[in-house]
């Protein structure tokens, strides 16, 4: 089964992420695969609207933490994995057509990344976001210059990634994570809905829109995805970090997790 299918209807081009048995993870197959799909959709002209979406729950589970393993001792595989999972970000972002991410299920990791770069997120009521990296004695540096003031304001995006805390679509949504929030029987309605007000609309100016808040926004979000590539690559050496993610691909816990066994009350 392919990682990633595509094709187009109508002037849409639909983006699917197929591999749930995996949570649809982010390696350099299904990345290679999911950039190869976006260029295509973004270099036709008469593509109007892409939508990215997943073949049921979860929608994407983040990088794939079994092939993160080997990248310890492999610089420029890691180097590699990691520009790439920058360009699909990128190539979301400046994508000159709108893109719609469709969000069924949960939502972890480097699958914030790839819904917050979208231009338009709509989930279902059953789904979940979740920055868990620091459980792993990472960050989601990749991820940040993507959400960080365009989505989420800088502490409650510091918030979340501290705590690793879950969110359903309706807190995401009070936080601007996400934009619509609908029950899954009524999603095919909303996002076709959506379409027709694209089509509406000017294709230049919906293009120039993207390209002006792009400039508005160009030189810390260029800045903010070299210093994230660098921190990640630099976390990833770290043997800690590493000890850390063969526990997690052997079902153990890293060294540092503790219990919480206070003997006074916290709160007075």
């Amino acid at each position: 089964m392919a990682l990633v299918e595509h094709y187009t209807d109508s002037q849409v081009a639909v983006i699917t992420l197929s591999h749930i048995q995996s949570g649809n993870v982010l390696n350099m197959e299904s990345l290679s695969a999911l950039q190869q799909a976006l260029q295509a959709a973004v270099s036709d002209e008469q593509i109007r609207v892409i939508v990215l979406r997943s073949q049921g729950n979860p929608f994407c589970l983040g990088m794939d933490l079994q092939a993160l393993q080997t990248l310890e001792q492999d610089e420029s595989t890691a180097k590699k994995t990691v520009d790439l999972y920058v360009e699909v970000l990128t190539s979301i972002y400046t994508a000159p057509q709108p893109v719609i991410a469709v969000v069924q299920g949960a939502v972890k990791a480097g699958g914030v990344g790839l819904a917050g770069a979208c231009d338009v997120i709509v989930a279902t009521e059953q789904s979940t976001f979740e920055m868990t990296e620091v459980i792993l004695g990472l960050i989601p540096a990749n991820v940040m210059p993507f959400i960080y003031s365009l989505r989420l304001p800088p502490q409650k995006l510091r918030y979340l990634v501290l705590t690793a805390k879950q969110l359903n679509a309706e807190e995401a949504k009070q936080l601007n994570l996400v934009d619509e929030v609908v029950p899954a029987e009524s999603m095919e309605r909303m996002i076709k809905g959506m379409i027709k007000k694209f089509f509406r609309a000017s294709p230049q100016a919906l293009a120039e829109t993207k390209r002006f808040t792009n400039v508005l926004f160009g030189e810390k979000m260029e800045t903010g995805s070299r210093l994230a590539k660098e921190k990640l690559l630099n976390m990833i050496q770290n043997p800690e970090v590493m000890k850390a993610i063969r526990a997690f691909n052997e079902g153990e816990v890293p060294s540092w997790f503790g219990k919480f066994k206070p003997e006074k009350p916290v709160v007075l």
